[in-house]
């Protein structure tokens, strides 16, 4: 009997092993799977980001284009710029920032930002 109990042990000892190496595929199996969702998730959320991003800057052309239009009207009609009080921001700027750094009579500077705060476009004239 004492010969028995060696043969026993491995015998066991295999089988044990046996049961943790098809568990411990398993589960990396299932970890696996899940990394491969999450980089599906990442890589659709960066590009759902990059697409925003372009959404914004064509908004903000869009925005900055409207102005100038409107700013070069206006000097047509009266020979100069107007005034601050005087500018009425298109339907285009809605949702956007402009941030002016020159407007006379003779030039205008400004920036269009985004809601981040982030300069998109930079517009000047003449």
């Amino acid at each position: 009997m004492k010969s028995a109990r060696p043969l026993l042990f491995l015998l066991l000892t295999g089988l044990l092993c046996g049961c943790q190496d098809r568990e411990a595929r398993a589960e990396n199996a299932r970890l696996a799977a899940r990394v491969t969702a999450l980089e599906r998730q990442v890589k659709a959320l960066a590009a759902a980001q990059k697409t925003d991003g372009i959404v914004e800057q064509a908004a903000a052309q869009n925005c900055a284009d409207d102005l100038a239009r409107f700013l070069e009207t206006l000097r047509q009609d009266n020979g100069h710029y107007p005034s601050m009080r005087m500018v009425r921001l298109p339907d285009s700027c809605i949702d956007l920032r402009v941030e002016w750094s020159v407007l006379k009579p003779g030039a205008y500077a400004f920036e269009v930002t985004g809601p981040s705060g982030r300069t998109l476009v930079r517009q000047h004239g003449p």
